[in-house]
């Protein structure tokens, strides 16, 4: 019989750590929290989840060395999904409140969303808040299945900008802004939405993430 895998979700002090934990436990999972370096056990795969300002969820980390675990997790191939501020960390910097420095796994930057009407002038629509139908969707073990063509649930005011535009797995288009919705390269999955608030589409996005475990 096929051994359960153990998946740590990494408590960034920040997050709806709940939410994800409940999500994950409608599968055939065993979870368990991680909580710094020095403690944390031997596990399957990482979720980071994120709620708040990128430099401080980069600090939180620091304090107990969690930065370091998720740099060595993911060089060592280790599948990690990474979801909305947790996806922002991955790269270079962010211009969050000041430049502040992220793991820079991935290399690119965390900008302001400015959206322009067609007189330039600045929309005030932001935070994004609400459901949104992902588009230019990839081939990316995310999205297999029913949940292609669905809307999932963001809530944000920075984006992320890649070098790397090949990495970039689906894009959302809010007000005629189109941006960066997801990415997948290697072990590192990740996405600026919530799946474990959006629903059947979000249920299924952790299905599929488990499977590649």
């Amino acid at each position: 019989m096929k051994k359960k895998p153990l998946i740590g979700i990494v408590d960034t002090e920040t997050s709806n750590i709940k939410s994800v934990f409940y999500a994950l436990s409608l599968f055939d999972v065993d979870i368990v929290y991680i909580t710094s370096k020095d403690e944390a056990p031997k596990v399957d795969a990482i979720i980071v989840p994120g709620i708040g300002n990128f430099s401080y969820v980069m600090k939180k980390l620091k304090d107990r060395k969690l930065d370091e675990y998720i740099f060595e997790k993911i060089s060592n191939n280790l599948p990690g999904l990474f979801i909305c501020v947790g996806m922002q960390i991955l790269f270079t910097k962010s211009y969050e409140l000041g430049i502040h420095k992220g793991l820079n796994l991935l290399e690119g930057e965390i900008r302001k969303i400015n959206i322009l009407n067609d007189k330039g002038i600045k929309v005030r629509n932001v935070p994004i808040i609400g459901w949104s139908q992902i588009t230019n969707i990839k081939d990316c073990i995310l999205f297999k299945g029913k949940n292609q063509n669905s809307s999932f649930y963001f809530t944000h005011s920075f984006f992320v900008d890649p070098l790397d535009k090949k990495i970039i797995s689906s894009k959302n288009n809010y007000l005629g802004f189109e941006y960066c919705a997801s990415i997948s390269k290697n072990n590192i999955f990740a996405t600026q939405f919530h799946p474990e608030k959006s629903g059947k589409a979000g249920i299924k996005l952790y299905e599929n993430f488990i499977n590649e475990i």
